[in-house]
């Protein structure tokens, strides 16, 4: 059976963390040349090491427009680009009133400007290429649920969202494919603090209909099919990837007593 990637060339942003680097390991596995990039370059080229092959590693800061101009660049040296999974992310808890500006610019710059300069790019060099191509967009759960202290990932979330939608309709004529995977609770650096709190933990188990939490590889597994002929026909789509978990809300990591002025917000956790 021929790797549903086969003869691609694929870009992973976000590369150096777990659902980048599972995304590459899997897109390689499933015959594609994959180009890795992220701002932290020590770690990209681990990741590059491990997948080794026919792979291009290239750090660059997605928040700076001549960094990503010069990945493309050398992109288009190595190989016409075929896909892109636009990965990468910055997210942190806090109450929006709280929130200093520039943790929400930090917030817009990566998620959502970030992702707008990596999906022009990539959708520029596939239309050079002449042959189409896919992008897949990493949102999250977040992005259509409201999760409580954090307000500003979600925002930037939901900004990117809209803003593969768009993509979808305007990149049509050129046979370029757009689509946002959401992800619920998957266990990742970013989860990870509150994952290991064991009561929190089987709350959010408890919410997941699945009976499991997701992993980075159940991601990178979505983003494969989205990116291969397989899912020829979709495009503008967001697909759930999280257990099931907002069939009844999202799970809440956060809470507060609406009926006491003032109440604090503490750790969601039922004994």
């Amino acid at each position: 059976m021929t790797a549903i990637l086969h003869g691609r060339t694929i870009l992973v942003t976000g590369a150096a963390g777990d659902i980048g680097a599972a995304a590459a390991r899997h897109f390689a596995a499933e015959g594609a040349r994959v180009v890795v990039t992220d701002r932290r370059a020590d770690e990209l080229s681990a990741v590059a090491a491990m997948i080794g092959g026919d792979v291009l590693a290239h750090a660059c800061d997605q928040t700076d427009p001549d960094a990503v101009a010069a990945m493309f660049a050398a992109i288009a040296n190595w190989g016409c680009l075929d896909g892109a999974f636009v990965n990468a992310g910055f997210g942190r808890y806090g109450a929006l009133v709280e929130m200093d500006y520039a943790q929400w610019r930090r917030h817009v710059d990566v998620n959502l400007n970030g992702g707008f300069l990596i999906a022009t790019g990539a959708a520029r060099a596939m239309i050079a290429g002449g042959s189409g191509g896919a992008i897949v967009i990493n949102a999250s759960t977040a992005a259509n649920h409201v999760c409580d202290l954090l307000g500003a990932y979600a925002a930037s979330k939901a900004g990117l969202a809209m803003l593969a939608r768009s993509l979808a309709s305007e990149l049509g004529v050129h046979r370029i494919r757009v689509n946002t995977v959401l992800p619920g609770v998957i266990e990742t650096s970013m989860t990870r603090s509150l994952l290991e709190d064991a009561a929190t933990r089987a709350d959010v188990l408890a919410e997941t209909p699945a009976g499991r939490l997701g992993a980075p590889g159940d991601v990178a597994a979505l983003a494969a099919f989205l990116l291969s002929d397989a899912a020829g026909y979709i495009t503008g789509a967001e697909i759930l990837v999280d257990g099931g978990q907002t069939i009844h809300g999202y799970p809440r990591w956060f809470r507060s007593d609406y009926a006491t002025p003032g109440s604090p917000w503490v750790a969601q956790a039922k004994p």
